[in-house]
């Protein structure tokens, strides 16, 4: 059985984004930071495993709203589930997916 709720509905958006497409992820709430981005991702080229890498996260950025599942790849990974999460659970978290 499969529960559909916001996070799954996300889930599987996200997979059905080709491998190597763009999303940009924008916060509303950018306190002290000097830009609303919060990060920019590529799905995973070749991987198979729907995960997205992080090509770039502005210093100023709380990475805290979208974390790395493995911050030790070059580049780091966020895994499709951990971003559907992130994006589910945090309103001021929105994303556009260039397609």
């Amino acid at each position: 059985m499969t529960v559909l709720d916001s996070t799954t509905a996300l889930y599987a958006a996200l997979k059905f984004v080709p491998e190597g497409g763009r999303m940009t992820v924008y916060t509303r709430d950018s306190r002290r930071a000097r830009t609303n981005v919060v990060a920019e991702l590529r799905k995973e080229p070749g991987g198979g495993w729907d995960d997205w890498q992080v090509l770039r996260r502005p210093e100023t950025a709380d990475a805290s709203l979208l974390p790395d599942t493995w911050p030790e790849e070059n580049p780091a990974i966020i895994s499709c589930r951990t971003l559907a999460d992130s994006l589910a659970e945090n309103p001021d978290l929105w994303a556009e997916v260039e397609d």
